[in-house]
């Protein structure tokens, strides 16, 4: 079973403090990664002669009461150059642009369930007679609704009306292209769109966040 370093273990709050693998603090002071790790989780004790070569290193950490190891969102140091505002400026501009491209096709996406739906909720009274079905008397109301007065007026402008098997044709045309009109989005177009949506809101989130960077320092608050 792995045994953890217990948490006031020198060798521990040496590598957090100044970022070093057990590897590397070998190295340093002479002795194998086996050993290091054996001192590290106090399976063995230190040495007078390793505790010399570690003092140098010792005597650079904080007090005990100053976490060793950073916690996330650290800042940098406060010595730390300012960044190149032209580098931050291009990619803030570039994360917006992005975005808007993103969000375009996620519209475009949402535009068609939109149409799509439209269509559905009008299917029922568009679609003409099944042609595979049995016609309905003609002087039913079913053999006459705004669908089969369409489909007629369609079929009146054909360059021979007089074809048997135009209706027919015409009307099995026009189902499916209606059902194609009405059809939802894929499922993989679904995803498409949440994961447009996604990608947008993070590149604004970042664009925004660089854009306090860029702020003048009289302007910037603690976060």
């Amino acid at each position: 079973m792995l045994r953890l370093p217990p948490p006031n273990s020198l060798i521990a709050r040496v590598r957090a403090w100044f970022g070093l693998g057990q590897a590397e603090l070998a190295l340093y002071l002479g002795i194998s990664p086996p050993l290091v790790r054996d001192l590290e989780t106090e399976r063995r004790p230190l040495t007078p002669a390793v505790r010399a070569a570690l003092l140098p290193l010792l005597l650079q950490l904080p007090p005990p009461a100053v976490p060793a190891s950073l916690t996330p969102g650290a800042a940098l140091p406060p010595d730390t150059p300012a960044p190149e505002a032209a580098d931050l400026d291009f990619r803030q501009r570039e994360c917006r642009h992005r975005a808007e491209r993103l969000l375009a096709e996620a519209d475009a996406l949402a535009a068609r369930a939109h149409v799509a739906a439209r269509w559905a909720a009008a299917l029922s009274a568009l679609l003409p007679p099944n042609p595979d079905e049995p016609a309905p008397d003609a002087g039913s109301v079913a053999a006459d609704t705004p669908a089969a007065r369409a489909l007629a007026a369609a079929l009146a402008q054909a360059a021979d009306p007089t074809d048997p098997t135009r209706a027919a044709d015409h009307a099995r045309w026009l189902r499916g292209w209606l059902g194609q009109r009405a059809a939802p989005l894929s499922a993989a177009d679904i995803v498409r769109y949440h994961r447009l949506r996604a990608q947008a809101a993070g590149l604004q989130a970042e664009a925004e966040a660089l854009a306090t960077v860029l702020l003048p320092p009289y302007l910037q608050t603690d976060r």
